[in-house]
This record gives C-alpha cells, structure tokens and sequence, in this order.
C-alpha cells in the first residue's frame, strides 16, 4: 500500500478555487470559500496557522472603524461538497486573535484533534466573519499555512 505524503500548502485570496464575498453586517458571513479541487486532499493540524486582515470601505481596518477590536468575530469551517454538514475548525475568535502574520508565537492555530482534519476534494474551507460593519472584500486578505495530502506512487 502506498505511503501518504504531506507537503506544505499555503492558502490565500488569490488562489483560483477561492471565492470571495462582501460581509453583511451584523451577519454571519462566508468572505472567503475555497473548494478543494479534484484529486487533491488538505490536511487541516493544531500545529498550522492562520492570519487575516479584514477590512471595511476605504480601506480602514473593521476593528478601527468600529474603534474597539472586540466587536469583529471569526470562524473557519469545514463543509461537506453540498453545504449541508458543516464541521467547525476554529472559531468563534475576535477577529484581533488572526491579524498577526509574522510573530510565530502569536499566530492564530486551528482548534482541531491532534490527527488533524481531513478536507477531501470537492469539499470547502470557509472563512466567515461577522462584524457590525459590512466587510469589503476588495481589501481583504488572508493566509492559511497548512498541507496537501497526496499518496506515494507504489513499486
């Protein structure tokens, strides 16, 4: 039986499967929803990292125009291909707890078993924020530092 390989996969706005959508406020809403691809698998571990920025009209940061960073909240989930079963990763967090990008102690992880979750092709990584303002997507930003989960070829 072949072996199972991880390989690092870092996940932004700009990947092609991503879709992007403007925040509703005082709603939940999907910002950012990746749908992995055919014959391709993620493997989602406490250990990987997310960082955002969220932004309203302008761009001002969604926390500085409300003037409070508590006010923005996050949360990351898994759903099957039809939308219908739907496994949270993290979340629900103040939005403050995802904007560092570089200090690696204070980077936001995933709250998932130490195994790590699997996302299967097909299914969706769903970025959701609500925040009393609406959320512009045009000035959003996001990275999710995971891995690409692919099988040895056998002998």
């Amino acid at each position: 039986m072949p072996d199972i390989i991880e390989q690092p996969f870092t996940l932004h706005q700009d990947d092609p499967n991503v879709s992007v959508a403007d925040g509703v406020a005082s709603t939940w809403s999907d910002i950012w929803k990746y749908q992995v691809p055919l014959g391709t698998s993620l493997i989602i571990k406490p250990e990987h990292t997310l960082s955002l920025y969220l932004a309203v009209a302008g761009p001002t940061e969604v926390a500085a125009a409300a003037g409070t960073y508590n006010t923005c909240m996050v949360r990351v989930e898994k759903r099957d291909a039809s939308g219908s079963d739907v496994k949270v990763l993290t979340g629900p967090k103040i939005y403050i707890s995802f904007r560092q990008f570089q200090d690696k102690n204070r980077l936001a992880h995933f709250n998932v078993p130490s195994e790590g979750i699997i996302i299967s092709e097909r299914e969706f990584i769903v970025i959701l924020a609500y925040d009393d303002g609406t959320i512009s997507e045009a000035v959003c930003y996001f990275e999710a530092r995971i891995a690409k989960v692919r099988k040895a070829l056998g002998a």
